[in-house]
């Protein structure tokens, strides 16, 4: 771990929806920890909130964010706007998804957990109980599937459902799970709800709607850990996709993630650096680790120290190289 500077930074994160709640836990661990030795504030910026006031540093004023970045892709943004800029901002972005070849090359990503993106209905819904095919799922956002009576369920219009624009949830189900874009489908009506909260989802639509999920959220919300926004879905079986089973196991306060690691709905979650930031290497020292590091001298997120924390929000951990509990690329 890089030693402290002795300046009191502020080191303020944005971006992913999926990985808000975990990264504000990660914080609350920094801010209070003793290796913390200068004081450090590292700041967790809520996704799409109106407005956000982050306190000054010795590097950049105070300043307010107007709506505050959306999704791993807003993040990212911000996150190399304030690099291009120097002005201390953005040091941290959080992202479900992995690098994009529009990423700078200072971009470094510290992977810390793993994450499965299902799709879910509501339980009481025309979806209900249902078990998907990877090849039924693909047809249902391509518009060739449009009645859940057609895969076994009640005799109901679906409707299609996709996270906002710029969430990593989005790119990652699209790019990935689906491997096309429903929305550059002529005629075919998308859709869009804020990710992971099925009461973004109007009303009249639950009980016939289609949308991808973030197994961590689904069971850190049906475990208590976050806010319960679920609204009646559950996240279902998908078959062909290489993990044929359940994606969750357990009741109310004891579900736990059941994907394989091979599952193509698989995915890492990473905080995302920037090298040319002012205060880089305080980032580092609560989310990622320095070259030759081992778990005793890398972040305690990294060193496996907070792996009871990354579980309890619903992720499973990952092993990284030299003993680490992240990555990096």
């Amino acid at each position: 771990m890089t030693p402290a500077d002795g300046n009191q930074d502020v080191l303020a994160a944005a971006g992913s929806d999926t990985i808000f709640n975990i990264t504000t836990a990660i914080f609350a661990n920094a801010n209070a920890a003793a290796w913390n030795s200068d004081a450090d504030n590292y700041v967790n910026v809520p996704p799409g909130a109106p407005s956000f006031a982050v306190p000054g540093d010795g590097n950049t004023s105070a300043f307010t964010l107007s709506p505050t970045p959306n999704g791993s892709s807003a993040g990212k943004t911000a996150l190399k706007n304030s690099a291009d800029a120097g002005d201390g901002q953005i040091d941290i972005a959080r992202s479900s998804s992995s690098r994009s070849t529009n990423d700078p090359a200072s971009f470094e990503y510290y992977g810390f957990a793993r994450d499965g993106v299902a799709w879910s209905s509501s339980s009481t819904g025309a979806g209900a109980g249902l078990t998907l095919t990877l090849t039924q799922l693909r047809d249902i956002y391509r518009g060739t599937i449009t009645n859940w009576s057609e895969v076994g369920g009640a005799d109901a219009a679906i409707k299609l459902y996709l996270p906002q624009v710029g969430s990593g949830t989005l790119s990652f189900f699209t790019g990935t799970v689906l491997g096309f874009d429903p929305a550059t489908i002529a005629g075919l009506t998308i859709n869009r709800f804020q990710e992971n909260d099925g009461t973004s989802i109007a009303a009249a639509d639950r009980d016939v709607a289609i949308a991808p999920y973030s197994d961590a959220q689904w069971i850190a919300q049906g475990n208590g850990v976050e806010s319960d926004k679920r609204a009646g879905f559950t996240v279902n079986k998908l078959t062909g996709a290489g993990s044929d089973g359940d994606q969750v196991t357990g009741s109310a306060g004891a579900y736990a993630p059941a994907f394989a690691d091979t599952y193509l709905g698989s995915r890492v979650v990473y905080h995302v650096l920037d090298n040319r930031t002012p205060a880089y290497d305080q980032a580092k020292r609560a989310v990622g680790f320095d070259e030759g590091d081992d778990a005793s001298t890398a972040s305690p997120l990294c060193g496996g120290a907070l792996a009871g924390l990354v579980t309890q929000y619903g992720f499973k951990t990952i092993e990284g190289d030299n003993g680490l509990s992240c990555t990096l690329s």
